[in-house]
């Protein structure tokens, strides 16, 4: 007749035997819904290309905003070495744009969006925008709710957020996520999947 001990060692080997869960059990659970924040007012905006641009053109499909200038001397360059590898992330998903609006339309004309778009390898799902200024930083201020400064005086001239936006297929904004800083294109690539297989 077995001990009470050896009845306990036994219950413990047959625990340690079970069948593992699969693995797809184990993993954390999927990400939940972005929360609407806010829709992007309707904005009139010239693409390098020459043509409009208005929020209605975007309707169908998912979009990252951005706003940089072309001779900015600090983290625009990185901002946009950032969007140069999320558009190679995404660039199966044909309802993806990307957006970089200029802060500095007077010297970011068509031609020289095209010049900085080639300098990134940026292909045609990604849009360099221009248009009047006002506008602009009325987009980017209370549009998007970022912060963009003029300060003519200083080596840099315009001090803007870097932040990336995401845009669902309605003109609503789902999330913001770092440009410069910590690298977060896997969950903004995530992210705008859960946008693509959203229902409307």
């Amino acid at each position: 007749m077995k001990t009470p001990h050896a009845l306990l060692l036994a219950a413990l080997a047959f625990a340690g035997c079970k069948k593992e869960e699969p693995f797809e059990m184990l993993q954390a659970p999927a990400t939940p819904r972005l929360q609407k924040l806010w829709q992007v007012p309707d904005f009139s905006l010239t693409e390098r290309a020459g043509k409009p641009l208005a929020r209605a053109d975007l309707t169908g499909k998912v979009w990252v905003a951005d706003f940089f200038y072309t001779t900015c001397p600090g983290p625009c360059p990185m901002l946009s070495s950032r969007l140069s590898a999320l558009q190679k992330t995404v660039a199966d998903k044909s309802d993806v744009r990307l957006v970089s609006i200029s802060l500095d339309p007077v010297k970011d004309t068509p031609e020289v969006l095209q010049q900085y778009a080639t300098r990134f390898d940026a292909g045609a799902n990604w849009l360099f925008c221009t248009g009047d200024k006002a506008v602009i930083y009325e987009l980017v201020t209370r549009g998007f709710k970022l912060a963009a400064v003029e300060e003519r005086n200083n080596p840099e001239p315009i001090t803007h957020s870097t932040k990336l936006v995401l845009v669902d297929r309605a003109g609503w904004v789902r999330g913001f996520y770092e440009g410069v800083g910590e690298d977060q294109n896997a969950k903004l690539a995530a992210d705008i999947g859960h946008l693509l297989r959203e229902q409307p």
